[in-house]
């Protein structure tokens, strides 16, 4: 018995003293502790881009054990709503749906994650790499030499027209108006459609950038070799007066375009309202479904947007292309996990999927893949359209840049300004904000 207490009592002796280092150490006895799966949080715009990356998350858990979260954002005030958990620091996003222009603004500025250095650490799927992509959505991801984003969709806009109605598509803009007018009733009582086309007027994202199609072809730049602002060169002054006297004199256009962007005017055409539309591609999938277009899907063809025939007798004309990409939150707690769900995503074999399941994968190889081009017949088109293609200017400037010719355009059509007044202003804001920047030495 004696010997039983002594154990005992040194038993005692040794718990209480485990515990009271324990509590020394301020901790306290748990049970086992068991990791948590890791997870990251993705931000997408509402439409393809979210329902795509909602439904490739869970293969990409099950190939990687990652939980994937994909939060979906509206159409509008997507970017600001993604530019204010940027620039707050939100840890909370890992990875952000964000448009090529603002690699510099958020790159730059230290925002998004450089990618070059996880390149080589055997993160991405052997079937990716950043030279899969199209070379101008490649070059868009960079600012000074240093990657920010991977590309994800890839957007360019065409002529959609009625081949029902119109055998052979207008090449010039000249052409396009002439065509237009014939197609509206108010010119031409006996036209089967009430306009002949339309633009994308509503003061917001789209705006400016089909004006850039008729902008560029026409010869316009944004800057001169010194960087002085020339959008109110006699181009751009054109290029304005152009779509403007559309509206405003010939009225080809909607009077409601004001309130037209991408989902509008795609609503115009497969309604039979208007003959023709400069849309952006990925309208291409709806309006070639009977479910959805009845009116139009098989009454309708696309080409490359018009330009202007030069003293050779050729065409120049410079389609608007932009990228939407997949970039990492500089914050994030979780950028090993969040490059390789970019990069699964963006890979060759997943790319092709995307491309199925109606979206435009920036993988060259995935735009011409022969079994994808027989369900994606506007392929070759978007393919011929990047030959020739531009994109925004690569400056942490260019959001608001797009504001100030966003603002001339919408004056311009309200008749509140003339298309050179329009610009004029434009450009002297551009010019102070360059200069309140340091580009210009003194």
């Amino acid at each position: 018995m004696k010997r039983f207490l002594a154990v005992f009592l040194v038993l005692g002796l040794f718990l209480m003293s485990a515990a009271g280092c324990a509590k020394s150490a301020g901790q306290q006895p748990t049970a086992p502790s068991v990791s948590a799966p890791q997870k990251i949080t993705v931000y997408a715009r509402a439409g393809i881009y979210f329902n795509t990356l909602k439904a490739v998350a869970p293969e990409f858990t099950k190939d990687t054990g990652i939980q994937v979260d994909v939060v979906e954002i509206g159409r509008d005030g997507y970017q600001d709503k993604v530019s204010t958990q940027l620039i707050g620091k939100n840890s909370a996003v890992d990875v952000v749906l964000i448009l090529s222009n603002y690699m510099g603004q958020f790159g730059g500025g230290g925002q998004l994650e450089a990618l070059d250095a996880y390149f080589g650490k055997g993160l991405a799927p052997q079937d990716w790499d950043i030279n899969n992509f199209v070379p101008a959505a490649a070059k868009s991801v960079q600012y000074k030499g240093k990657t920010y984003a991977v590309p994800m969709d890839v957007s360019t806009m065409f002529l959609f027209y009625r081949k029902d109605l119109i055998p052979n598509p207008p090449q010039t803009w000249e052409e396009y108006r002439d065509v237009a007018k014939q197609f509206t009733k108010s010119v031409n009582p006996k036209s089967p459609t009430e306009f002949g086309a339309t633009f994308q007027g509503k003061r917001q994202e789209t705006q400016p950038k089909e004006w850039y199609n008729y902008f560029w072809s026409m010869g316009g730049e944004f800057f001169d070799a010194n960087m002085n602002p020339t959008v109110n060169s006699d181009a751009g002054i054109k290029a304005l007066t152009y779509i403007v006297d559309n509206y405003r004199t010939h009225k080809i256009y909607p009077p409601d375009i004001t309130t037209y962007e991408f989902s509008e005017v795609q609503s115009a055409f497969q309604n039979g309202k208007v003959a023709m539309a400069v849309e952006w591609n990925p309208a291409y999938p709806n309006i070639a479904s009977k479910d959805k277009s009845p009116q139009v899907y098989d009454k309708f063809a696309i080409d490359l947007v018009p330009g202007v025939k030069g003293p050779d007798g050729q065409i120049y004309r410079t389609p608007f292309m932009h990228t939407w990409t997949l970039a990492i939150n500089s914050a994030s707690r979780q950028k090993e996990a969040a490059f390789k769900f970019i990069t699964w995503v963006t890979s060759k074999s997943h790319a092709k999927d995307y491309a199925l399941s109606g979206g435009i994968p920036a993988v060259v190889d995935v735009l011409k893949d022969p079994e994808v081009q027989a369900k994606r017949p506007e392929f070759p088109m978007i393919l011929k359209s990047f030959q020739i293609a531009k994109v925004e200017p690569d400056l942490p400037e260019y959001p608001m840049i797009h504001q100030y010719l966003s603002e001339a355009i919408t004056l311009a059509l309200a008749g509140e300004k003339t298309p050179k007044q329009a610009l004029d202003d434009a450009n002297a804001k551009i010019k102070t904000l360059l200069e309140q920047r340091g580009y210009y030495k003194k």
